[in-house]
């Protein structure tokens, strides 16, 4: 039997998971998930990738508050009742999404945090943004609205790395336990408490992945190094899969995954087989 393990929210882009019992799945993904970002003033989306420390940021819910701390940083509410009527048109990759400016008070707050001038801008309920190729709506995630890691699959990983890494150096929104490494590459559909998932693609992974994320550190190679020797396909390194909720509902963790179709597993190599066509670049 494979079952749902944990469940995590990232309410901004790159901060630490919240951890959850349960939540709503919406058509953008989990509830309250990445529906903040942070800009730099020419709009261009900022992550962990470039800055870590973001991971060490700290989020608690208080009804539709933000309660945040940080590293030397005195606690910050974000309350949308202060937001800004301003847009700002912010680059997320190859996509331009007209996002609400919060408040020029939080962008201040994250500015010193980060060290560069920064502005938080918030997907709004009229906001639009679409997965590649599909009417699917997405928030301020990568690429696609969640991601499945299976914990079996870690473990795997963790047999080839010296120093273990968690579920939670991929930013997984969904943690299951499958029942045996790397089941999910041959899963199509499936289904998870109310709702039923399309499994879209492997997800491709970048230097994020070596961030600690109890740390904030970056190392150099791994696990990325790693997972290159064993799970390269076509110029990327895969691992997790993404996600698109076919409907809305509840799921639980302690619920039970049921495969409702599947098909046949990309086969993968080392990347010293073949050479890197591409960088890869979808983690968070």
């Amino acid at each position: 039997m494979q079952t749902l393990t944990d469940i995590y929210i990232y309410p901004i882009k790159s901060v630490k998971a919240i951890s959850q019992p349960a939540t709503l799945v919406e058509e953008k993904g989990l509830s309250f998930d990445r529906r903040y970002m942070l800009v730099d003033l020419d709009g261009k989306f900022i992550t962990g990738r470039t800055h870590p420390q973001l991971t060490q940021i700290e989020v608690q819910f208080s009804q539709k508050k933000l309660h945040l701390s940080a590293p030397k940083m005195v606690p910050l509410v974000v309350d949308p009742e202060n937001f800004s009527t301003q847009t700002l048109t912010s680059q997320i990759w190859s996509d331009e999404v007209n996002a609400v400016h919060c408040h020029e008070d939080y962008d201040a707050w994250f500015s010193t945090y980060l060290q560069t001038p920064c502005q938080l801008v918030f997907f709004a309920e009229n906001t639009q943004r679409c997965v590649k190729n599909r009417a699917t709506q997405v928030s301020f995630a990568d690429g696609y609205p969640l991601l499945l890691i299976n914990q079996t699959s870690v473990d795997l990983l963790n047999n080839k790395l010296e120093t273990p890494v968690s579920a939670l150096h991929f930013r997984p929104n969904i943690v299951i336990r499958g029942e045996a490494p790397f089941i999910e590459d041959g899963w199509d559909r499936i289904k998870i408490g109310e709702v039923e998932f399309e499994m879209s693609k492997p997800c491709s992974r970048c230097i994020f992945t070596n961030v600690d994320p109890k740390t904030g550190i970056a190392e150099k190679n791994e696990p990325l190094g790693t997972l290159a020797k064993f799970r390269y396909h076509q110029g990327d390194i895969d691992f997790g899969q993404n996600l698109i909720a076919l409907n809305s509902g509840m799921i639980r963790c302690g619920d039970v995954i049921q495969v409702l179709s599947r098909k046949d597993p990309v086969v993968y190599q080392s990347q010293g087989d073949e050479p890197a066509r591409k960088q890869t670049i979808l983690t968070d």
